[in-house]
């Protein structure tokens, strides 16, 4: 079967995280994705305690953990979130689909962007930006449309932006409305994708930690998208 085929079967899994763990048994998933061997290298610093690739398992499987979660999303959201979430992008390729591998790929940009400080401190400034280089290559590579390549652009490259938020506690309208002018509808996935980043990431670090003032930004964020910014647009 053909490396395109195998990916889009694997995004359709239920359990796209436990199908990518036997893809990278069998190293099929470093014909898909090569990058991954150097994923496996770097990661861990300050705020990570495994590398990126492990991360990115996690982060995939707290997405699919989520929305097996019938009750996950407020009912004001629910329906708008999953309308976005089964739009058809290609010839059957959904939006939940490309989230799912701009998930597990939202940080593929580290190896490359990984510098060490005086200090010995690990840093990975500006990854966000060499992903999203990267995932555009590797996309036409695997043979995937325009459509299916901006998507995928979108969420490795934006997937920093509920972080952002988060850490300088700044939701005004102004700084919210920038985003939602770039993104637009991706919006929607690219708050879910940085969701699913910090909670795989805070689980590790502190098991016993409250992830619910992070899950009240995103909602936040999605409800001024959904029921200010649409309407004023």
């Amino acid at each position: 079967m053909e490396l395109n085929k195998i990916l889009i079967n694997s995004l359709k899994c239920k359990d796209t995280s436990e199908e990518f763990k036997k893809l990278d048994n069998d190293k099929t998933l470093e014909q898909l994705i090569p990058k991954i061997n150097e994923m496996k290298e770097v990661g861990e610093c300050k705020y990570h305690v495994v590398n990126c690739f492990d991360h990115s398992i996690n982060a995939l499987k707290e997405f699919e953990d989520i929305i097996k979660d019938e009750n996950f999303f407020p009912s004001h959201l629910k329906d708008r979130i999953w309308n976005y979430l089964n739009t058809n992008v290609d010839h059957g390729i959904t939006k939940l689909d490309i989230l799912k591998l701009g998930i597990f790929m939202h940080d593929i940009g580290k190896p490359d962007a990984k510098t060490t400080d005086e200090n010995g401190r690990v840093h990975f400034k500006g990854h966000e930006k060499i992903g999203g280089d990267i995932v555009i290559a590797l996309g036409r590579s695997l043979g995937l449309s325009q459509s299916v390549i901006d998507t995928l652009f979108k969420y490795v490259r934006y997937h920093m932006f509920l972080l952002v938020f988060y850490k300088k506690n700044d939701i005004s309208q102004g700084k919210l409305f920038e985003i939602f002018d770039t993104l637009e509808d991706d919006t929607i996935g690219s708050m879910i994708l940085g969701y699913a980043d910090i909670v795989a990431t805070r689980k590790l670090l502190n098991p016993n930690e409250e992830v619910g003032v992070i899950k009240t930004y995103m909602e936040f964020i999605l409800t001024n998208y959904e029921f200010r910014y649409k309407r004023l647009k």
